[in-house]
């Protein structure tokens, strides 16, 4: 029997590969011209190199992080993503010729913090089952539909506050993700016809795809922090949710856990004000004294 310190490995290599993966997205995001609200600038970006190997990496991520979930529980695997704040933060700013500021790495600790409390609080032995093929579909129809309506109320907001919002639900993408993508590998490794196992598969691939578009929107105009510390903090909460209330993992931390739980949320939510800055696009006015970005396709043809 393989020992579940290799899942943790190979978990630790995914967050090296999600972190050069954001990196590449974040820089993609200083040579677009646009957001992607219309089907040209979803074009555009599709036809950038960048593009291409951000998604080369994520799915590497996935490779590890399947490898990762086959070895170990979910409820381990997901909370080292933590790791890749701790090195996309400073990747980034040596990539922006500067230096990493007092109040990111405050925004960093805190944020890093607060979510290894909260899923240690969470953190079960990892007994529990698998979806079935219905409740697999299930899930996926239902988190593309409240992932659509998080956009629409993404476009409502500023852009400072529609990046970590944006990060949020990419966040919660990956965590569904994550989730279908257990199902289908404890399907298939406990003998189950790999029928059983192809709504898991599908659904993985089309909530992960819609994460990444979501985690590319995030960084606009936005230092990678926020964005990326939210998506970070949403990935592993929603998957350990889903663990808890659909695969059956027990949650022990009782009232008591519950209190800390939120006292972490809270301390999250201050992180991530800390780590929240707009980008400097150099000469021309500061991002946040351009127009807000339009929310419809008629307002931009209006522009």
């Amino acid at each position: 029997m393989v020992h579940p310190w290799f899942g943790v490995g190979l978990g630790v290599l995914s967050c090296v590969a999600y972190t050069a993966a954001a990196v590449t997205q974040w820089r993609l995001d200083t040579t677009l011209s646009t957001p992607l609200i219309t089907r040209r600038a979803v074009l555009d970006l599709l036809r950038h190199p960048l593009w291409w190997i951000a998604a080369l990496l994520n799915v590497a991520r996935s490779v590890f992080q399947v490898g990762a979930l086959a070895l170990a529980p979910l409820s381990v695997v997901q909370p080292l993503g933590v790791l890749v704040l701790v090195f996309s933060v400073p990747w980034a700013a040596r990539l922006d010729r500067r230096s990493v500021t007092a109040r990111e790495w405050k925004g960093v600790l805190l944020t890093v913090l607060a979510l290894a409390v909260l899923l240690a609080i969470a953190t079960t032995g990892g007994a529990g089952r698998t979806l079935a093929p219905v409740e697999a579909l299930g899930l996926t129809l239902g988190s593309l539909a409240l992932l659509g309506a998080g956009v629409w109320i993404a476009g409502l907001v500023s852009p400072a506050r529609r990046g970590p919002l944006l990060g949020v639900l990419a966040g919660a993408a990956f965590g569904i993700a994550s989730a279908l993508a257990k199902t289908a590998v404890d399907t298939v490794s406990d003998g189950g016809p790999a029928v059983e196992a192809l709504p898991s598969v599908l659904g993985t691939a089309t909530v992960a795809l819609f994460g990444l578009f979501l985690s590319q929107a995030a960084y606009r105009g936005l230092e990678p922090g926020a964005p990326l510390g939210a998506t970070v903090f949403a990935n592993p909460v929603t998957a350990t949710v889903i663990a808890i209330v659909l695969l059956g993992e027990s949650y022990g931390g009782g009232p008591v856990g519950a209190g800390v739980a939120l006292l972490c949320v809270l301390l999250c939510g201050y992180g991530l004000t800390l780590l929240t800055s707009v980008r400097d696009t150099g000469p021309g006015p500061a991002p946040e004294d351009r127009p807000p970005f339009p929310t419809t396709l008629a307002e931009e043809a209006h522009r």
